[in-house]
């Protein structure tokens, strides 16, 4: 709009042009300030690529940890499973150890019973 018609508004139409400039000012304005938190957000997101990657870094090192804990305690229930078995051995063999002096003792038993009968004299048939 040149000067002359600037002139020729009347002070209504110059108001109306002030307060629609007004608006327009505070859309530009709000759209700067949400191009500049955008921006920031931007800024925020550069800096932390930095700290996503030296988290992951130290995170690949929890995995590593936990997998050598892992392998850890693999290696403890597979000893823990091999003691387990020769204990087992063990008392499997003093089991059959202990049945085999109680299946001697009461051979002998019924040895003597059966000499003390014979020798009472009651011999019979014993079948």
């Amino acid at each position: 709009m040149t000067e002359k018609e600037l002139k020729r508004l009347t002070r209504a139409d110059l108001l109306e042009m002030l307060i629609a400039q007004s608006e327009e000012l505070r859309q530009v304005k709000e759209r700067l300030k949400t191009a500049e938190a955008a921006l920031a957000n931007r800024v925020i997101e550069i800096d932390n690529a930095g700290s996503i990657a030296e988290a992951s870094l130290r995170l690949n090192g929890v995995f590593e940890a936990a997998q050598a804990a892992c392998e850890q305690y693999t290696e403890n229930i597979r000893l823990l499973s091999e003691r387990s078995q020769l204990v087992c051995r063990r008392m499997e063999e003093e089991s059959r150890e202990q049945a085999e002096r109680l299946l001697e003792q009461t051979r002998r038993r019924c040895e003597e019973m059966e000499a003390q009968a014979n020798a009472a004299g009651c011999e019979g048939n014993w079948q």
